[in-house]
């Protein structure tokens, strides 16, 4: 048998960003769904980064969750976030001070998904996609939220697999 060569965090939190970017850019392009939910007439820059931050924000609940040594999943995870910022300026027009505020609101929505899901009765998935809906719509209905939350799940739960 061969040596195996073991892969780096840093090439892992590569794979993380491309899984983040896929499944924001699929969900973008449908068209359909995007209706359902109501989202069809938010600018797709801002839906861009919003649903970038909560398919990271899930990325990070599933990573966290199977991989148990802590400097390897933050490496993982600094080296998805640096991609993000990096595809940005790059590719977006950003200038540092837009990395600047747009790595605060990243890390804000974080800590708002996270309380929020702690503070709430219903179930996770639940209480994040109506944290969502509550930031990127002022009114969402309650069918809206349901959607919201099982595509949440199934992302979720399809990440291990993945």
């Amino acid at each position: 048998m061969k040596d195996q060569k073991k892969t780096s965090p840093e090439e892992i939190g590569s794979v993380l960003h491309y899984l983040v970017g896929t499944r924001t850019y699929e969900f973008l392009n449908e068209e359909k769904k995007l209706e359902r939910l109501g989202l069809e007439n938010l600018s797709r820059e801002d839906l861009f980064i919003e649903l970038t931050i909560i398919n990271m924000f899930l990325m990070i609940k599933q990573f966290t969750a199977w991989e148990k040594n802590e400097e390897n999943y933050s490496k993982s995870l600094d080296q998805m976030h640096f991609l993000l910022f990096h595809q940005l300026k790059e590719y977006s027009n950003y200038d540092e001070n837009d990395i600047e505020q747009l790595h605060e609101h990243v890390f804000s929505r974080y800590n708002k998904y996270g309380n929020d899901i702690q503070n709430s009765e219903e179930t996770w998935s639940k209480a994040l996609s109506r944290s969502f809906m509550d930031c990127v719509k002022d009114e969402f209905d309650e069918e809206s939220a349901n959607l919201f939350a099982k595509d949440i799940e199934h992302f979720y739960h399809s990440i291990p697999n993945i």
